[in-house]
């Protein structure tokens, strides 16, 4: 499994705005996380719209987080853009597969996919804040 640029641009875009907890504009956004700046709009929509920021209009407008830091998971953000985590296309959707429900790889890869998914969910903002680098 490998996430997309845009998701990771967004984990950082949220982890940033966790760190800083201020209002910020998107061409400061775009800049600080070295992320084109209509690419930058594009993600920032993407939170506005699922509830994770919040937008604001004006000279003193921007973005801030909409939730806590410890209410906003590594899965959230990753899923929000990627979609539904699925390693194989057969765990996407599992009609594609002639063997699905018998397949012994398919379940090992079932597993996989559980610890993946468990792993991001148990990763929020306010973990990400705390790791020391």
């Amino acid at each position: 499994m490998k996430i997309t640029r845009e998701a990771d641009y967004a984990l950082r875009i949220v982890a940033m705005l966790a760190a800083d907890n201020t209002r910020m504009d998107a061409k400061a956004i775009a800049e600080k996380n070295h992320i084109p700046y209509r690419f930058a709009l594009k993600i920032l929509n993407k939170l506005v719209s699922s509830g994770i920021l919040k937008s604001f209009r004006g000279s003193s407008g921007g973005y801030l987080l909409a939730k806590s830091p410890k209410d906003i998971t590594l899965r959230d953000i990753v899923e929000l853009i990627d979609g539904k985590i699925a390693i194989n296309k057969c765990l996407e959707d599992p009609t594609a597969c002639e063997n699905s429900g018998v397949c012994k790889v398919q379940r090992k890869l079932y597993s996989v996919q559980c610890a993946i998914t468990g792993e991001l969910e148990k990763i929020t903002f306010d973990d990400v804040l705390k790791e020391k680098l």
